[in-house]
């Protein structure tokens, strides 16, 4: 099995609705206006709803109600709007998967932190268009859910070795599968048509000091991941996120970005607000247990 085999093999399974390729198409397409674009997406009364609440949300902070598509499409933007509609599609794409392999309200979870952390943290490096962070970091494990749900026996060899034989994630996978959970991630995003610029990042994360282009986003989403999982387990694991260890790995972390350490770890309190509101749009009637 290649990593462009186990892709072509799930192209069916996981593939965007047509809304999702549809607005990509119209975003590309520089005669199109923001009406068009709206008439795409109240087709889908679902979609309309999520991004009327996100742009009411804490995430944009608007200070007036923003009551119309075409209003919402105007004021986030094109990029962004693609962000949001590829998230939620993504959502509804692995929605079916079977619930004994792994946790969708945590994975989700840790996409929504990982991608509203990186997204912050583009914003303090004052990176343009730092919103584009968001799904960056909200898709960065994806490849993951594949490997789960289609090669099961073969991903408990890869937690095997990770247990006994105290390898690295990357190592094992690369063993096992001959690629990684991260560039089997950019490969899905890469033939959803997404731009290099979101894809690119994904693929080097786990090891960011190898990435060749895209190396401030990389870094951004190695860093927005440690906290995503710093922030996940304070949740569920009621992990201290003053710690003198959590504080030492974040300390460790800003370092990579130039970033004042005390900046780095105010960010999970920072970005909790959002988080919680952020996943309660994507992932309606989901309830979070902790």
């Amino acid at each position: 099995m290649t990593l462009e085999s186990l892709v072509q093999e799930v192209e069916h399974l996981y593939s965007l609705p047509d809304v999702a390729l549809r607005v990509n198409q119209l975003i590309d397409d520089p005669a199109s206006q923001p009406s068009d674009l709206a008439e795409i997406i109240l087709c889908d009364p679902a979609l309309s709803a999520r991004l009327l609440r996100l742009i009411n949300s804490a995430f944009y902070a608007r200070a007036q109600a923003v009551e119309t598509v075409t209003q919402a499409i105007n004021m986030i933007g094109y990029g962004a709007l693609r962000d949001l509609v590829f998230a939620t599609c993504a959502v509804e794409v692995f929605k079916g998967l079977p619930p004994g392999r792994v946790d969708m309200e945590r994975f989700w979870l840790n996409g929504v932190a990982c991608g509203i952390a990186a997204k912050t943290l583009a914003f303090h490096l004052s990176l343009p268009e730092n919103e584009r962070l968001f799904i960056t970091g909200l898709l960065h494990a994806l490849g993951k859910l594949v490997l789960l749900s289609q090669r099961p026996e073969s991903y408990v060899e890869v937690l095997k070795r990770i247990d006994q034989e105290g390898l690295d994630m990357i190592v094992a996978e690369e063993q096992v599968f001959g690629f990684n959970q991260a560039e089997l991630s950019a490969a899905l995003l890469k033939n959803w048509q997404l731009p290099e610029s979101l894809w690119q990042p994904i693929a080097f994360h786990l090891n960011p000091d190898a990435a060749e282009r895209y190396r401030t986003e990389t870094q951004i989403l190695y860093v927005a991941r440690a906290i995503a999982d710093l922030f996940q387990a304070s949740m569920f694991e009621r992990a201290n996120m003053q710690s003198d260890e959590a504080s030492q790995r974040l300390r460790a972390l800003a370092e990579r970005l130039d970033l004042a350490p005390e900046r780095l770890i105010a960010l999970p309190g920072e970005i909790n607000l959002q988080v919680t509101e952020m996943y309660e749009i994507m992932l309606p009637g989901w309830m979070l247990v902790y």
